[in-house]
């Protein structure tokens, strides 16, 4: 096979490899396995929930009883998934009723750990429909279930996400997915996430937006959902390995002396090729040394944030060869 395709046939069958310890379960809004194919409501796509008033909805290439939420034409707008075949959905702002809002929420798979450092990862895209982008988009981590009435609209003003999107910064796509993203050092305990606009209309910032082409306009602002993930960064003892070689899942190299560097970490290699490419196929490190790790940087320029491709071709002191491969998540 010729090294090129080789290489593009590895690229695009790994970087969309879900991480391993994502701690939000069904993160994709998928339709759960051997069940009937239920979209509309957001509680129809377990485990995730609606925590207050207001109707977040799933959308789903399988719900062909239900048009209005099917992929990639729905009631909102045209959108294909990110990944996999489903998404969620949810309001943002609107004029008429004042403050109101609309929220999902997931119990995660494990507490998170004190003092640890997480990564937090998810995509939003603006619906067709809506007449309003607006910026404010957050997640918020918590030890219960944040919760309100079946009939309060009205936002979680009393709380304040760890991860948002940034003031500002509204969010106008329609055609692709905006990456929102940030990390997280834990209290401990917490073990809820909430996602969603916590801030009333006052304190948003909006924008008035063409709606979609077609006869259908909703005067608010409306974003599909998706890969929500949310995984642990760097622990500092690699788990035993059978070859004794370990490659972190994520490293943050932003100058504060913890995971700046990405190496690959074992005792038992004599010898090997280690490359890391981005999600544009483009090899952006290269290394036959151990003991030389990757700083994030590519043509001495930083990296942005996101997701990053290794391949590692190892010798162990036995002779034995072993290759590897995956994904690293680059965090600033």
């Amino acid at each position: 096979m010729d090294k090129k395709i080789f290489i593009l046939f590895f690229f695009i069958n790994s970087i969309f490899v879900e991480a391993q310890n994502n701690l939000v379960p069904n993160g994709d809004f998928e339709a759960m396995a051997d069940t009937f194919c239920n979209a509309g409501p957001i509680d129809g796509t377990p485990p995730w929930q609606n925590p207050s008033g207001g109707s977040p909805d799933c959308f789903k290439t399988c719900c062909i009883y239900q048009p209005d939420f099917l992929i990639p034409q729905n009631l909102l707008g045209y959108q294909y998934a990110h990944s996999g075949e489903g998404y969620a959905g949810f309001m943002t702002y609107c004029p008429l009723p004042v403050n109101a809002r609309e929220y999902i929420q997931i119990k995660l798979t494990d507490s998170l750990k004190t003092n640890k450092k997480y990564f937090v990862n998810f995509y939003v895209s603006l619906a067709d429909s809506g007449t309003y982008a607006t910026d404010k988009i957050g997640l918020y981590f918590s030890d219960t279930a944040i919760h309100k009435s079946i009939y309060d609209y009205s936002p979680f003003s009393s709380f304040t996400p760890q991860i948002e999107n940034p003031h500002n910064n509204i969010i106008t796509d329609k055609a692709g997915w905006t990456l929102i993203s940030g990390t997280y050092t834990a209290y401990g305990g917490d073990q809820y996430i909430t996602i969603g606009n916590f801030y009333d209309d006052a304190n948003t910032n909006t924008l008035f937006v063409d709606g979609s082409q077609d006869s259908i306009h909703y005067s608010f602002s409306y974003y599909y959902i998706d890969d929500v993930s949310i995984t642990l960064i760097g622990d500092s003892v690699p788990p035993a390995k059978p070859d004794n070689i370990f490659i972190p899942e994520a490293f943050s190299p932003n100058g504060d002396l913890e995971n700046d560097i990405l190496y690959v970490c074992s005792n038992n290699i004599k010898e090997m090729d280690f490359y890391i490419y981005n999600r544009w196929g483009e090899k952006v490190f290269e290394s036959r040394d151990i003991n030389k790790g990757w700083n994030g940087r590519y043509k001495n320029e930083l990296c942005h944030t996101g997701v990053f491709v290794y391949w590692l071709r190892a010798t162990l002191i036995d002779g034995e060869e072993v290759i590897k491969k995956g994904n690293v998540t680059l965090v600033r």
